[in-house]
């Protein structure tokens, strides 16, 4: 895809903040034309530039939820990545992430409760390459990946 310009970015911002907002909605607020507005998404659509559409959910008011950082060390030893790689699809598992540093890959989790979270502790340390997990669990947000807007930024909104 070409460079982005202004009003993609624009699109983009305000589908960041309001992914539910109605397109008639949307080009009025960007005063961009209803027809020009829903190509220009379905071009964004196309080309990947934007992956999905998701509710972002209150986990605690669906039912008890602890988030956890669980920091991996693994053994680097011959094909480590395709031995890491299946426990990424393990269910409780939002992101997970290699990195460099001390740490090798940051793992993080949804869990019910403790119990869960000992359950799944024990499965990630069961994987073939992981020498040692260090957990942490979260207790408060102050700022949520889906609060975070770069294009706003960007734009000076």
């Amino acid at each position: 895809m070409d460079k982005l310009d202004q009003t993609d970015k624009r699109i983009l911002s305000s589908l960041i903040e309001n992914s539910k907002m109605m397109s008639k909605e949307l080009s009025r607020k960007l005063r961009i034309h209803p027809n020009t507005l829903l190509q220009r998404v379905k071009k964004l659509e196309q080309n990947g530039v934007i992956k999905k559409y998701q509710a972002v959910v209150d986990f605690p008011k669906v039912g008890k939820m602890l988030d956890v950082l669980m920091f991996l060390r693994v053994n680097m030893e011959k094909d480590w990545e395709g031995a890491l790689r299946p426990a990424a699809k393990f269910p409780e598992i939002v992101s997970f992430i290699l990195m460099s540093g001390e740490q090798d890959a940051l793992v993080i989790a949804r869990v019910r409760d403790e119990k869960h979270l000992a359950g799944f502790m024990r499965r990630m340390q069961a994987t073939k390459v992981v020498a040692k997990t260090t957990t942490h669990i979260i207790v408060d947000y102050y700022k949520q990946p889906h609060e975070y807007n770069p294009i706003k930024e960007e734009l000076g909104l």
